[in-house]
């Protein structure tokens, strides 16, 4: 299992240089830099990138979407940008619903990522979840204001004889995998104060 640590340890990397080259978007609060395992969550504040109720991408985000995208080019893995919503439900002439707006802020980014030309599309499923992945319970408007984001997903995969290790680990010993799927989905989270 010393590959899969391997791996892991390559993906935390890629997670500090990513954390780094946004370094003033992560102390100010608008970018955080989380990984999991072998997956990595680019997440960004509403406030960030939209105006209240719009899906039109705000000027101010353009040099850190044009960041993202350098980053982006140069680090492997399937890529997806996702889009939330708190629980307040929205009607608009131009959004029906929370899944609308969801969806057409993923999009709105996803474009913004494709415009320098440096990233191939075939790389990005693009994803609206509406309010059904809270941060944290919609019970406050902080907590709402949290779970107003989009998230851009780095999937990074394990490759082929890791992943038969992991396969014949299961079989052989279950309590072992356990503690090994429990270490590859825990959380390594940049601090602000971490990044350089």
């Amino acid at each position: 299992m010393n590959k899969l640590k391997e791996l892991i340890g390559e993906t935390e990397q890629d997670a500090i240089e990513i954390a780094t080259a946004l370094g003033e978007d992560v102390e100010a609060g608008v970018a955080e830099v989380d990984s999991i395992g072998r997956k990595i969550v680019i997440r960004v504040s509403e406030t960030g990138i939209f105006p209240s109720g719009s899906a039109t991408l705000n000027d101010d985000f353009l040099p850190v979407l044009a960041v993202i995208e350098r980053v982006l080019a140069g680090t492997a893995g399937q890529i997806s940008v996702e889009g939330h919503t708190d629980n307040v439900p929205i009607r608009t002439r131009t959004f029906a619903s929370n899944w609308a707006v969801s969806s057409a802020r993923a999009m709105s980014v996803a474009h913004g990522l494709f415009d320098g030309g440096i990233l191939r599309p075939g790389r990005f499923p693009v994803k609206g979840y509406a309010d059904t992945q809270p941060l944290a319970a919609n019970v406050s408007s902080t907590n709402r204001a949290l779970n107003r984001r989009v998230e851009i997903i780095i999937q990074q995969g394990l490759d082929a004889e890791v992943t038969d290790q992991i396969e014949a680990l299961k079989r052989i010993d279950p309590a072992l995998y356990g503690e090994i799927r429990s270490e590859v989905e825990t959380s390594f989270e940049l601090e602000a104060h971490e990044v350089f």
